[in-house]
């Protein structure tokens, strides 16, 4: 449900930002976005996790752009409650579009991951610290232990038994190179097409919403990309940092695709692990 245009208007008044503005399309559930032709209006709704994304993000975004990595300017963060009653926050607006929004010839495609894979190097490698005196940053990790949802799919039915051993057997597989995971570096969190802003062309210009930014494993920036755009994305990335996220890393994407997979095969009945569609990544890997 949209705000009040009152409000609207006010909340942008707050800050000096002059109109007129008009409603955006949310492309996630924490924020309802409005925007005139130079700034964004993002106000934190009631989702679990809408005021603690936007808090993280205040924290977050500033220090990337300040890295020189590719994301909007931050022109003001209000946690008043003055006015609203939850924090909203006011961003240079980036005159593009979502990656996931825009229909790409695949080589045009494959270029705007190889844009995103190098500017996650840099946050990687650049960014060494960012100060959170109120523990607003989030800790990303990684589920190890997979078998005790393995395990209640294989019960619940919703895996058949061929596929529970797969994948039972890649876990397997996978584990001696996923437990320590890498070092750790400052992440986005929550790389995907609808948090890359793009040209018609697919220029990277942004890459936006940092509301789940923290430190972790930085394999974990891969999670979001889809498979067939990790090697793209990969490949950016190690053409500025040759073996940057150590031997292998190909497992650990996979195992956080295949924790994904099992996850939506709990959630929704229907949902299938595309257990050979990893196999054949990593084969072509070497693993």
């Amino acid at each position: 449900m949209n705000l009040d245009p009152a409000l609207v208007d006010a909340l942008f008044a707050r800050h000096g930002i002059p109109g007129p503005w008009a409603p955006m399309p949310a492309t996630g559930i924490a924020n309802r976005i409005y925007a005139t032709g130079e700034v964004v209006l993002r106000v934190a709704t009631d989702h679990p996790e809408g005021v603690s994304d936007a808090r993280t993000e205040s924290v977050a975004a500033p220090v990337a752009r300040a890295a020189g990595i590719l994301t909007p300017r931050l022109i003001a963060f209000d946690d008043s409650r003055t006015l609203v009653d939850r924090p909203f926050s006011l961003w240079e607006r980036v005159p593009g579009a979502a990656l996931g929004l825009l229909a790409l010839a695949p080589s045009q495609l494959a270029d705007t991951w190889r844009q995103v894979g190098r500017q996650l190097f840099r946050l990687h490698e650049r960014v060494r610290v960012c100060a959170d005196p109120n523990g607003y940053l989030d800790t990303p990790g990684r589920e190890m232990d997979l078998r005790p949802l393995l395990n209640r799919l294989a019960a619940s039915g919703r895996l058949d038994a061929a596929t529970a051993e797969g994948v039972a057997r890649l876990v397997g597989q996978l584990a001696p190179h996923v437990s320590g995971g890498g070092e750790v570096r400052f992440l986005h969190n929550d790389i995907h097409a609808m948090n890359v802003m793009c040209s018609p062309a697919g220029e990277l210009l942004a890459i936006i919403d940092w509301g789940d930014a923290g430190w972790g494993d930085p394999a974990l920036d891969f999670a979001g990309i889809p498979l067939d755009a990790i090697p793209f994305a990969l490949e950016g990335y190690e053409s500025e940092g040759p073996g940057a996220l150590g031997t292998f890393p190909e497992a650990r994407f996979v195992w956080d695709k295949l924790r994904a997979a099992l996850d939506a095969a709990c959630d929704q009945r229907g949902c299938s692990v595309p257990l050979e569609t990893f196999c054949r990544f990593l084969r072509s890997k070497g693993g």
